[in-house]
């Protein structure tokens, strides 16, 4: 009766050592899957708007383009490349579209030689982005938050005025895969802020301002004539 008390006590032991193992293999093999970029990726509405009747240049530079957020794993969270510039460009190029009546792409703020045809120009700038995970906060979602600035500029490059704002989402964890609750959460944060952002673009006055002051400014301008 004793020896097999002990053998069922080791037998018994042994399987709580394989379940253990086989659980790090799992828990490795997760992080070495969610290490791997992802890229969010979703379309966007365009913006039912009245447009104002002017030009705008929009300037994307390389930290926006090439924006990633990057965390290693640790004991509350998966390892996380999550790339989101390009699908920023897109956002941003169809929020902005419906809103001036010509927009075009300028390859730096500065203007060269001759006048730009454009009233106003504009930079997205990414100045944060921030994932809570189940693990981290004991809830079942997880929860993106995305800190932006938008500056304007002048058609030759002086700074006007800069607007902060930020936008939210989540995802519940039980209905999708982690990849999944996140890209989810993400692009829910990121139509969060559009939609705050629409709405300051075509009823602020202060920026109507702005742009009624460029544009007395541009007509004043002698246009350069080859001799």
């Amino acid at each position: 009766m004793l020896i097999t008390r002990t053998a069922r006590r080791k037998a018994a032991s042994l399987r709580e050592i394989g379940l253990r193992f086989v659980a790090l293999c799992a828990l490795a093999l997760s992080v070495c899957a969610c290490s791997t970029p992802l890229h969010v990726d979703s379309a966007f509405p365009h913006p039912v708007v009245a447009g104002l009747p002017i030009g705008a240049g929009v300037y994307y530079d390389e930290p926006l383009r090439q924006y990633a957020f990057k965390k290693e794993a640790d004991a509350n969270s998966l390892a996380w490349n999550i790339e989101i510039g390009a699908a920023h460009v897109r956002l941003f190029d169809q929020l902005l579209q419906p809103v001036f009546e010509n927009l075009v792409h300028v390859d730096g703020l500065r203007s060269g030689s001759g006048k730009r045809p454009v009233s106003i120009l504009i930079k997205p700038s990414i100045d944060e982005y921030t994932l809570h995970t189940p693990g981290e906060t004991a809830t079942e979602f997880y929860t993106v938050e995305i800190h932006y600035n938008l500056a304007f500029y002048s058609p030759s490059g002086e700074f006007i005025q800069r607007w902060s704002y930020f936008g939210r989402g989540r995802s519940r964890s039980e209905l999708f895969s982690a990849d999944e609750s996140v890209q989810k959460a993400t692009v829910a944060a990121m139509r969060d802020a559009a939609a705050w952002l629409i709405i300051e673009l075509t009823k602020s006055p202060d920026l109507h301002t702005q742009i009624q002051a460029q544009q007395s400014d541009n007509a004043n301008v002698p246009e350069d004539h080859e001799s």
